[in-house]
């Protein structure tokens, strides 16, 4: 865990922290947008647009996560709002990024005249990329965290952390251990613990390899989106059930596992019929390999 990356010194001012949460999602985001370039290219797409297209993707994603995490945990937020701002802290839900993100995506493709599913396959991949190096800003951030787990080998413990004064203010895995009664004050260390966030990490690259390999055997456009979400909402709902930071809906599910059933449900069966639907040959996915 290391909340601040590293600091940049400045004359006769204090030195400008770094973030690791922030950090890392300005890795994902050039890297999401590299990729999604060179996806564009080989699509017969203009790469000048996907950049444009990934500004404002990353803005509103940003916004619909925080937004949707602060709606899940707003007891942690009413009676202090300014702390809704502190994003390098973290707390972002990718679902609510995602739901975003399909709106202004559908804005951008109507204003531009672009084929919105050929673009929404393009981003995909990206999407999976960018998800999985976000993962290791909350490794890095300490939240996110998993469910002790002293029986596994690769168990982590997360340092118990102090701020400026002195007084104990971290990591989110010792304060939960604490609140708990699992630790105390005078503990170094929260208990061993899984390590979701490489978890997840590890799953989304995978996820991203996936949906990069089935581009040549796509029927029709939209289907890797499909694919993406028949994929990912398992990988969320087996991720969900080792987490020990999210709450349970009606004391059952998750509300992440709620949205991962619906849309593995819509999805798989979208997928289907577009895989046992002939293909009209007035409507041949068009490619502009280099």
């Amino acid at each position: 865990m290391r909340r601040i990356l590293f600091e940049i010194p400045l004359p006769f001012l204090k030195s400008i922290p770094i973030y690791s949460y922030g950090f890392m999602l300005m890795v994902a985001f050039v890297t999401a947008i590299i990729i999604a370039r060179w996806r564009a290219k080989k699509e017969g797409i203009d790469p000048n647009k996907v950049t444009d297209l990934g500004i404002y993707l990353v803005c509103a994603g940003i916004f619909g996560a925080r937004l949707f995490f602060i709606i899940q945990y707003f007891d942690d937020y009413r009676h202090n709002l300014l702390n809704v701002f502190k994003i390098y802290e973290g707390g972002l839900v990718y679902y609510g990024g995602l739901f975003a993100g399909i709106i202004t995506l559908f804005i951008f493709v109507k204003k531009h005249h672009l084929p919105f599913l050929k673009l929404f396959d393009i981003l995909m991949p990206s999407a999976a990329l960018g998800l999985g190096l976000g993962r290791i800003g909350c490794f890095l951030n300490g939240c996110c965290f998993g469910k002790v787990a002293q029986h596994i080998p690769w168990a982590l413990q997360f340092p118990r952390t102090l701020d400026k004064a002195g007084m104990v203010d971290g990591s989110p895995a010792f304060l939960h251990h604490y609140e708990l009664g699992l630790v105390h004050l005078s503990d170094t260390h929260a208990l061993p613990i899984h390590p979701t966030q490489l978890y997840s990490f590890f799953s989304d690259v995978a996820l991203f390899f996936v949906l990069i390999s089935f581009f040549k055997f796509r029927r029709r456009n939209g289907e890797i989106v499909l694919l993406f979400g028949i994929i990912y909402p398992i990988i969320r709902f087996c991720m969900e059930l080792l987490r020990d930071d999210t709450p349970l809906f009606s004391n059952l599910f998750t509300i992440a596992q709620i949205i991962s059933i619906f849309v593995f449900v819509a999805s798989s069966i979208l997928f289907a019929i577009s895989r046992f639907k002939p293909v009209s040959c007035s409507q041949p996915i068009v490619r502009k390999e280099t």
